[in-house]
Formats: structure tokens, sequence, C-alpha cells
């Protein structure tokens, strides 16, 4: 059976509702109504920083009671994301080596 997009998708979920210490690869990078017309901006952004389909991210941890920003770490370099540029990332959890 092909795998298609729309199966990566289905699977997807915004970075910002991840959990410290998850491992994730990115699937696709979305709007953000929040940003407004800025929004290609943003994106734009974040894929020069390296936020590609493909690559491989980790959850550092949070800011204060788990609020803004999040730390990220992405392909060796780590980042601070608002919730927001958080919730324009679309990843799946990577699963680890032995564990289904």
């Amino acid at each position: 059976m092909a795998h298609t997009p729309t199966t990566a998708l289905s699977t997807a979920l915004s970075l910002d509702l991840c959990q410290k210490g998850d491992r994730l690869r990115i699937v696709d990078l979305v709007a953000q109504p929040r940003f407004g017309a800025q929004d290609e901006q943003v994106t734009l952004r974040l894929k020069e920083l390296g936020f590609l389909p493909g690559s491989h991210l980790l959850v550092i941890g949070f800011g204060l009671l788990g609020h803004d920003p999040l730390a990220v770490q992405v392909n060796g370099t780590k980042f601070a994301l608002r919730r927001a540029e958080a919730a324009k990332i679309l990843v799946e959890r990577m699963q680890m080596e032995g564990k289904p």
C-alpha cells in the first residue's frame, strides 16, 4: 500500500502540543491565523532557520510555568519559539528503536 501525504498529516500534531523530551520529525509548516498578513514571512523565516519537513527535532523544555518560550533543538541548533510559531509546525513522533 502506497504511503500518501494525507496519512502523515493525519497522525501529525502541532509542535506547541508536544511534551519535554519528545523526539519528533517535522511534517509540514501550516498557516497560523494569529500572524495575519505576516504569516508567509514567519513561515519563510522558520524554514530559513532549518524548520524544514523531514528535519528531526527535540523538545528541550518550556518557559516559566510551562508557557512561552518553547526550547527546541533542530539539526543540532537550539531555538526558543513562541507558542504561536510552534503551532505552525506540524510534527510526528519518532519511534524509538526496539519500541512499536
